[in-house]
C-alpha cells in the first residue's frame, strides 16, 4: 500500500534526521518511555526491525497470542538482540543498514517485491506502528511535542484498537468507546458499556503501554474502568507514570 509506505519513509527520515544531529551525550539518554533503552539504541531496534523482516524473521507467534506474558517475553528478547547485535557499530553504520533495508521494506509496502515467507501482510502496519511509538520515545525524552497528530498515530491507534476488541471478545468483555475528540472509536462489536475520553494522543501513548494503570484511570470515564485497563497493554503491564 503506497499510503503506508510514504509515511513511512517520511517519518523515518524524520527520526534519522533528528538523530543524527544529536550530540554523543543525547544519543546516549534514557528514553522515560523504554528505561532500558538509549536513544541509540532504540535506533538499533527499529534498524534491526527492517533487517529482520527482510531476512523473514517475524515474530508471529507474539500476534498470535497478543498481550501473553509468555511471547512477550519472547517478543522482547527479539527486540533486545536487535539492540546488543549492533553495539560494536557506530550510529553511521547503523544508519546506513536501516537506509538500505528500509529501502526494500517501502517497496514491499508498495508491492513491487514480495513479502518472504513467514512475514504476513500486515507487517507494513507492524513496522509503521513501531515507527511511531518510538519516535515519539525519542521525541519524549527531550521533551519535544511534535508530530503528536500525525499519520502514523492515526494508523498505528486503529491496528491497537483492532487487537484490543478481539482480546475484550476473547474474554466475554463488552466493547469499550475510545473517544479522542474529534472522532470516536469502538474496540470490539456491539454496544459499549464503557466510555474513555482523552486527546488522541494520550490514547495513542496508553494503548501503546505508554501509560500507568493509575494514569489510566484518571482520565475522563463514563462507565467502570476497571475491566478494560489491562487491555491496554500489548507489551506488558507498566508500572511508572510517564507524563509527556
Amino acid at each position: 500500500m503506497s499510503d503506508i509506505a510514504d509515511v513511512f519513509e517520511e517519518h523515518r527520515r524524520d527520526v534519522v534526521s533528528f538523530v543524527e544531529a544529536l550530540p554523543e551525550d543525547d544519543l546516549q539518554r534514557k528514553l522515560p518511555a523504554a528505561p532500558a533503552w538509549t536513544v541509540r539504541d532504540v535506533i538499533s531496534h527499529l534498524t534491526g526491525d527492517t533487517a529482520g523482516i527482510n531476512g523473514g524473521d517475524f515474530p508471529r507467534q507474539f500476534f498470535d497470542s497478543f498481550g501473553d506474558e509468555a511471547v512477550v517475553a519472547v517478543l522482547n528478547d527479539w527486540t533486545q538482540d536487535h539492540v546488543e547485535s549492533r553495539k560494536h557499530l557506530s550510529l553511521q553504520d547503523v544508519l546506513k543498514e536501516w537506509d538500505e533495508n528500509a529501502a526494500r521494506m517501502v517497496a514491499m509496502m508498495r508491492g513491487d517485491l514480495s513479502w518472504p515467507e513467514n512475514v504476513p501482510p500486515f507487517a507494513d502496519r507492524v513496522l509503521l506502528t513501531d515507527l511511531a511509538v518510538h519516535q515519539q520515545d525519542i521525541f519524549g525524552a527531550f521533551g519535544i511535542d511534535r508530530a503528536r497528530d500525525a499519520a502514523p498515530i492515526r494508523i498505528a491507534s486503529s491496528g491497537y484498537i483492532a487487537i484490543m476488541g478481539m482480546r475484550l471478545a476473547a474474554a466475554g468483555i463488552p466493547p469499550v468507546r475510545l473517544d479522542a475528540g474529534d472522532k470516536a472509536y469502538t474496540a470490539g462489536d456491539g454496544e459499549p458499556s464503557a466510555t474513555v475520553k482523552a486527546s488522541r494522543f494520550e490514547l495513542f501513548r496508553a494503548l501503546s503501554g505508554r501509560r500507568s494503570p493509575e494514569q489510566l484511570g484518571a482520565y475522563e470515564w463514563d462507565g467502570d474502568p476497571e475491566p478494560y485497563i489491562s487491555y491496554f497493554y500489548p507489551y506488558g503491564i507498566r508500572k511508572e507514570a510517564l507524563v509527556e
